[in-house]
């Protein structure tokens, strides 16, 4: 009987985290004035040999969905003769106000194009609560030279805040 119950518990805890996650994670960014975002442009393989570290702490907010807002605002400079990939890497705590469905928007630019990849959008579920967000983005046929990086968050809904706090981005490049 012990090992039944064991195993009804062991059951329940799985379809209720299984459920929890939000399919909806995946959909696109529909906010309007968006900027267009291309298909797929390539795909490939590579080593990606240094890196740069960002950490803030400080609580930023974003009550528009009129605008954005920069969680990170760096430039990486790379190095060599060709053109070659990036990839940023951000996670932080997030908590959104507002009526329920509570989410925010998140998006990475390199010199204000659009990267590839991250979830469009982060799905709050318990008001006033910081959870943990994390995301990638990449972007392709950057040339040697200095670019910048936004990392940029917004509520999806007029009634909502959306915070961020406690981030981080980690850029890896090739040179």
């Amino acid at each position: 009987m012990k090992k039944r119950l064991l195993v009804a518990g062991i059951l329940l805890s799985c379809i209720i985290i299984f459920a929890s996650y939000p399919a909806s994670a995946q959909e696109p960014a529909t906010r309007v004035n968006d900027l267009a975002l291309p298909l797929a442009q390539a795909a490939g393989s590579g080593g990606l040999k240094n890196a740069l570290f960002f950490s803030e702490s400080a609580q930023k907010d974003n009550g528009s969905i009129d605008s954005w807002v920069n969680a990170f605002n760096k430039d990486v400079v790379l190095g060599g003769t060709e053109p070659q990939c990036i990839e940023m890497r951000y996670s932080g705590e997030v908590k959104m106000t507002g009526l329920y469905p509570r989410k925010m928007q998140f998006r990475a630019l390199v010199d204000g194009t659009l990267a590839q990849g991250g979830a469009p959008f982060f799905d709050g579920t318990n008001l006033n609560v910081f959870s943990i967000a994390a995301m990638n983005w990449w972007a392709c046929g950057l040339t040697p030279g200095t670019h910048n990086v936004k990392i940029q968050f917004g509520p999806y809904y007029e009634d909502g805040t959306s915070y961020v706090r406690n981030r981080t981005l980690i850029i890896e490049y090739t040179q």
